[in-house]
């Protein structure tokens, strides 16, 4: 935000008094004072011969003074008749158009025009679009009445004006136009007034040095002497309710005394007509002080401030030290608080004494402290509206209608806002008995997506035994049906380079029957044959390397299957690991394919696996028969069959108790190697428990127990029931609900497994 300045202009004859002030952040801040001398007087109205209040009382007998006109009696009327008098003999008008008044002499016209350029050019260096001015009317211009028992602000408007008329008029015939005066309300039952009738010069002269400008010249504030000094003592003192402050201004060839209660002017001392050229004025003004306690209208006074002196600043501060010893006497000093200043020279208040008043009409205009300056302001109407930037024409109009359609649009927005939360409301509800319809199914899916895991684990594992499981089978299957026909060869030691060539280290009792050996393999080399004793006979040890073992065995094998199953499509396919199809009611032992005894010492280490697999295959058939449903974990490799009882059931402790057993119930003890029915396998522990809750409300036997898998999770299985058999297992599930009998499987209690 840009910063503002204000110029504050004040005058004396022909000599003019700046200060300029820039707005800050914390307040004002005084940029600098200057004084410039015109070539003529602005005005030619005397400072003296007006009077203020209604005081009868004769300074002069009371104090033996000498002055001959000290002993005429002194009004507020009198002294305003005067004021219209002298203001009837003045060659100027107050209207600005009288400026150019074409029965002005050239001489009048040649003045005029002098000291508007010199103050059009001196106004050139200051604001880049805008100069902003505040101004006074010199102190005893002014007349001050203060009116008892009277409260304008209670009257109406019409009846004001005529009351401020009756009180102002000399005359019958005289106008006493509003802007004029100005009032202030002291109390519930006192008003001052104060009263300005005489020409505007110095206003049209700033107004007419705007023709030489190209700038806009804003007058923003015309206040009275005193009115600017009481607002200075509010802003920068703090001011009791009962403190009395003198404020004494010090001019040229006149002087003023003004006397505030608080905040408030509750005495204007009429105009005393010694100034600085006078050596009396200093006693003159202790007189009339001394008269205002005499008089029983002051009680004690708290302090003395000098408002405006030039010459005499510091001797009248030394003399009213001495005079008023219980007085604080001082300088009108301004509040670092509120004005900043800019050169160390500008905070001596000896340096600002001629400058107060100046200050005091910039710091009007900025209108900061507004409440404390702007109660008397005198400034014409014509100038308020001449300045104001929205006036209420058509565009006035058009905002008044905007401002009257406000709360109807506003209105408008809140229903449709209103409408749209409603809906909302009834959307959300909606989704809500949505979601609770649908949360059974979204627990069995994560129980079917958590059984899917267990059988993509258990497919991965197998297709990982079965990887080349096939290959050295009928790798081993062609070594034996050849090296049978073949006698007194044995085999020493089977190696394999890579996973398509194989070494041989072994013993022949016939030297022919090597290459014999070596026929069996398409692509067969004899590395070495070395002629050994072993026992007392004469043995040949040979060794012998194969390449490309697949090609003699490629067209007995079949493609490896690859795991095929879509979670999201829920598509599978069968997988089938041997070369030929096995009969389901062949027994275990009968798969392994036969190999001989003489070569039972070489091939040990490949035949080892399958007996192994097919033992535990038998075993898991034998011990783990299912219900309507299949889930493999890891090591259990549960299988289904519709005919359960073709399986051997193996029995149960006959030390368990019988009431351990049955579909409902409390569980007393959990009985590990029972069958159970089970609900869910789930990987949440927490989940886990609250299912079990919600099956033990519904009275069920409800079992709980984890499971570690070879991918190293922890699942959590959730069954009802202990049965001894499977058959009891089988008749407990129909006693079921639906939803648990369509999604469930029997399995023997494993903890661990």
């Amino acid at each position: 935000m840009a910063k503002k300045e204000y110029i504050g202009l004040t005058y004396e004859e022909n000599r003019l008094r700046m200060a300029r002030l820039r707005t800050t952040k914390n307040g004002l801040e005084l940029v600098e004072v200057d004084t410039v001398d015109l070539p003529h007087p602005i005005t030619t109205v005397s400072d003296s011969g007006l009077g203020d209040l209604d005081f009868s009382e004769d300074y002069e007998e009371i104090f033996e003074m000498d002055d001959p006109t000290s002993s005429e009696t002194v009004t507020g009327f009198e002294d305003l008749d005067e004021t219209e008098e002298s203001s009837r003999e003045e060659t100027d008008t107050s209207d600005l158009e009288e400026s150019f008044d074409m029965t002005k002499t050239e001489d009048e016209a040649d003045i005029e025009r002098e000291n508007e350029q010199l103050l059009a050019d001196y106004l050139t260096q200051y604001g880049k679009r805008k100069v902003r001015i505040g101004t006074h009317i010199p102190f005893g211009r002014t007349t001050f009445q203060v009116l008892k028992n009277v409260d304008p602000g209670s009257m109406k408007k019409n009846e004001r004006l005529e009351f401020f008329r009756e009180k102002l008029q000399t005359t019958p015939d005289e106008e006493i136009n509003p802007d004029q005066y100005s009032w202030v309300q002291l109390d519930d039952k006192t008003c001052l007034l104060a009263h300005y009738a005489d020409d505007n010069s110095f206003l049209n002269l700033i107004e007419l040095s705007e023709t030489y400008l190209n700038k806009k010249v804003l007058i923003q504030e015309r206040l009275p002497d005193e009115a600017i000094w009481a607002g200075l003592a509010r802003v920068n003192y703090t001011l009791g309710t009962d403190d009395i402050t003198g404020l004494i201004a010090i001019g040229t060839h006149s002087s003023r005394i003004i006397f505030m209660k608080g905040e408030q002017i509750v005495n204007v001392i009429p105009i005393i007509t010694d100034g600085e050229e006078s050596n009396d004025v200093l006693n003159t003004i202790f007189s009339k002080i001394l008269f205002e306690i005499d008089k029983g209208d002051l009680p004690k006074i708290t302090r003395l401030l000098l408002v405006r002196s030039a010459k005499l600043s510091e001797k009248a501060k030394r003399y009213f030290d001495q005079q008023f010893e219980d007085v604080d006497v001082d300088y009108l000093t301004l509040d670092s608080k509120h004005l900043n200043y800019t050169d160390e020279i500008l905070d001596s208040p000896v340096y600002l004494q001629p400058y107060l008043t100046s200050i005091g009409a910039a710091w009007a205009a900025s209108k900061i402290h507004e409440k404390e300056y702007s109660d008397l302001s005198l400034l014409p109407e014509y100038i308020r509206e001449k300045q104001r930037v929205l006036k209420l024409e058509w565009h006035g109009i058009a905002i008044l209608i905007l401002i009257a359609l406000t709360p109807l649009y506003l209105n408008y927005l809140y229903q449709a806002k209103s409408s749209q939360l409603t809906d909302l409301q009834q959307e959300i509800q909606i989704l809500d008995n949505q979601i609770e319809e649908l949360r059974p199914t979204a627990t069995m899916t994560e129980d079917l997506m958590s059984e899917i895991s267990i059988l993509n684990a258990e497919n991965e594992r197998l297709l990982e035994l079965a990887q080349y499981n096939q290959q050295w089978s009928e790798t081993f299957r062609i070594l034996n049906e050849g090296i049978a026909d073949i006698p007194n060869v044995w085999l020493e030691n089977l190696s394999t380079a890579d996973n398509n060539s194989l070494n041989f280290n072994g013993y022949s009792m016939n030297r022919s029957q090597i290459p014999e050996f070596a026929s069996i393999f398409t692509d067969a080399n004899i590395q070495q044959v070395s002629q050994t004793e072993m026992r007392g006979a004469t043995v040949y040890s040979f060794g012998m390397r194969v390449n490309n073992i697949r090609q003699d065995i490629e067209p007995f094998l079949q493609e490896m299957p690859e795991q095929s199953f879509d979670t999201e499509q829920g598509s599978e396919v069968e997988i089938n690991f041997s070369s030929n199809e096995l009969s389901e009611d062949m027994p275990a032992e009968e798969i392994a394919a036969p190999v001989s005894e003489s070569q039972s010492s070489a091939m040990s280490s490949s035949s080892q696996s399958p007996e192994i697999e097919q033992t535990e295959v038998s075993e898991i058939a034998e011990s783990e028969p299912m219900g309507s449903g299949i889930e493999p974990n890891g090591d259990d490799n549960e299988q289904t069959d519709n005919n359960p009882a073709s399986f051997k059931e193996p029995p149960i402790i006959n030390s368990r108790s019988q009431s351990s057993f049955g579909l409902m119930g409390p569980e007393n003890q959990m009985l590990e190697g029972a069958y159970t029915i089970v609900l869910h396998s789930i990987t949440d522990e927490q989940r886990a428990g609250r299912e079990v809750e919600i099956l033990e409300e519904e009275g069920y036997k409800a079992t709980l127990w984890d499971v570690v898998l070879e991918d190293n999770k922890r699942w959590w299985r959730i069954g009802v029931g202990q049965f001894q058999t499977v058959s009891a297992a089988l008749e407990a599930v129909q006693e079921l609900p639906r939803a648990y009998r369509e999604r469930n499987f029997i399995i023997r209690i494993r903890e661990g497994r």
